[in-house]
């Protein structure tokens, strides 16, 4: 069959076209393909960075042994710290003048890896009173249909519902009948009346009981619920009340237990060693007066059960060395300059301490700088946190302890100051590494000191999480109202927070305690320290 010229060339031409447009489509296929990629690798850019984002939070919130310098302060404007899941929300600030942990790096690690379970849904229900609410069926109903006979009871369904009563305010008043003589005879002369005595109480010339009080501070310095608050609570329970009256009730609640406070860093200033650190409230100065900076701070002892809060007009050494003028040992804190001169103003011969967490919080910073040598010191400063943990699961005595200390842990110093020694040259004077190895070698002496005392910690990190509870509750005050309040606010969180460690009720000391602090023999003043109140007052307490 012989096919036409102008036929092939037709059909030369069409294929020619269909080649055209495959190709066309192909290159458009091509660009989009291109530019898909192009979106996955940005997509892929922002997911890497909010998942750094995200692994730099919980780092910070608590996936290492460093504490952010800062963390705990209270209410500055210039710090950001995301609230806790316990912490309440802010909603308005409070301007009366009444207030104005990181885990072991290793054992976090640990937990990591092995996936620690969490902890089951369950309500524990023992410590509620119980009352038994019977519902019976009818006597009339209680018989067999098929016989007519009485039905016996053979069991019995309990189900438990968890009530919640309100609670509620109540006048008491307190009524002493007056003795004397009748109308007839007080004419010819002159008895001195008789009545009854009042119970103790806890402020003079105070509408408040003692459980009230215990309740308002409570709720202010453990719950962090301000005044203005708890204003509106009590208007709703049918007080009406002013914030000022509360206030005034604060302070003199504070001024009333300031001698145990008082006792209970006399205490932790008696120790071998003590643990201090520090963070800044702002201060109203009065009216017409710019607010300042004003520091609460903080001190533990690893051998007494209680924590110590002393408010201060600023951060001078003087200040400090007045607070703790009768202690003689071994001070750990984070290497401010101000803890060495106030020490120097004390005695001689006080040592200072370093802080090892710190130290890891500096190289983790350091991390994406140079994560090799950051991963290497890090993992050299985990070492020292399992002797600790070796010691602690021994359950090692003061001397023991700093046995193993010389035998496990010197030998790892050693190394982490010669290799910051070694690659300090490395890194640029502005890089974060350079700043970690610079702390490290300017803090070396105060980083060893734990090897020469057996009771010393590696790490400041019981301060820090002393002043976390304060830093719970940062959104809801922003400044103390004064000099007198911020004290005021010091003696409060002494006793309540020393009340947590021994396990002991807030609000059961408080109204136990306001009562008895008016008449306890100062001689005695011991007794109502929380530790000491819970083995000889609680169960009295309980029973009242």
């Amino acid at each position: 069959m012989c096919v036409s010229p102008v036929a092939l060339q037709l059909e030369n031409e069409s294929l020619k076209a269909q080649l055209v447009a495959r190709d066309r489509l192909i290159g458009e296929r091509d660009a989009a393909i291109a530019d898909r990629d192009t979106q996955i690798k940005k997509l892929a850019g922002d997911i890497a960075v909010l998942q750094q984002a995200v692994k730099d939070l919980l780092a910070r919130r608590g996936g290492g042994c460093g504490i952010p310098e800062r963390q705990g302060v209270l209410f500055p404007e210039s710090v950001l710290q995301t609230p806790s899941p316990e912490a309440p929300a802010a909603d308005a600030t409070e301007a009366d003048d009444g207030t104005g942990e990181e885990v072991n790096v290793t054992r976090a690690a640990k937990d990591k890896k092995a996936g620690t379970p969490r902890k089951p849904r369950v309500m524990d229900t023992t410590g509620l009173p119980r009352e038994d609410r019977l519902h019976d069926v009818p006597e009339c109903k209680r018989i067999d249909p098929t016989t007519g006979k009485p039905l016996v009871q053979t069991g019995e369904k309990v189900f438990e519902e968890v009530d919640y009563r309100r609670a509620k305010l109540v006048v008491i008043r307190h009524r002493q009948p007056i003795y004397g003589l009748p109308p007839e005879e007080k004419k010819q002369r002159d008895v001195a009346p008789v009545m009854a005595e009042l119970p103790p109480r806890p402020l003079e010339n105070c509408a408040a009981s003692a459980n009230l009080l215990a309740q308002l501070l409570a709720q202010k310095f453990a719950d962090h619920l301000p005044l203005y608050r708890q204003e509106a609570i009590f208007a709703r329970a049918g007080l009406r009340i002013s914030r000022q009256t509360l206030c005034d009730w604060a302070l003199g609640a504070a001024e009333a237990l300031k001698p145990i406070a008082q006792r209970l860093l006399h205490y932790v200033c008696s120790g071998v060693v003590m643990q201090l650190d520090d963070t800044p409230v702002m201060c109203q100065a009065g009216r017409g007066q710019p607010n300042f900076q004003a520091y609460l701070w903080t001190f533990v002892n690893p051998q007494v059960k209680a924590v110590v809060y002393r408010f201060t007009a600023g951060r001078a050494s003087q200040l400090l060395a007045d607070e703790i003028r009768g202690f003689r040992g071994m001070l750990v804190g984070d290497g401010y300059s101000g803890n060495r001169a106030a020490a120097d103003k004390i005695a001689d011969g006080i040592a200072m301490g370093g802080c090892w967490a710190h130290v890891n919080r500096k190289f983790r910073d350091a991390e994406k700088e140079a994560p090799g040598t950051a991963k290497l010191i890090r993992d050299e400063i985990a070492k020292l946190y399992e002797v600790e943990r070796e010691a602690d699961e021994q359950k090692l005595d003061r001397e023991a302890r700093m046995a193993l200390r010389r035998q496990k842990s010197r030998p790892i110093l050693s190394i982490i100051f010669s290799r910051t020694r070694r690659l300090r040259s490395q890194f640029s004077d502005k890089g974060l590494m350079a700043k970690a190895m610079d702390y490290v070698r300017n803090s070396r002496k105060e980083l060893r000191q734990f090897l020469r005392e057996g009771l010393a910690p590696i790490d400041n990190n019981a301060c820090e999480r002393a002043i976390r509870p304060v830093a719970i509750g940062r959104n809801n005050w922003l400044f103390a109202g004064s000099m007198r309040g911020g004290r005021a606010a010091a003696v409060i969180y002494t006793l309540i927070e020393s009340c947590k460690l021994a396990g002991v009720d807030i609000v059961s000391y408080f109204a136990d305690v306001l009562v008895r602090v008016a008449t306890h023999p100062t001689s005695h003043i011991d007794d109502l320290l929380p530790a000491n109140w819970a083995v000889k007052f609680s169960a009295v307490s309980a029973l009242v």
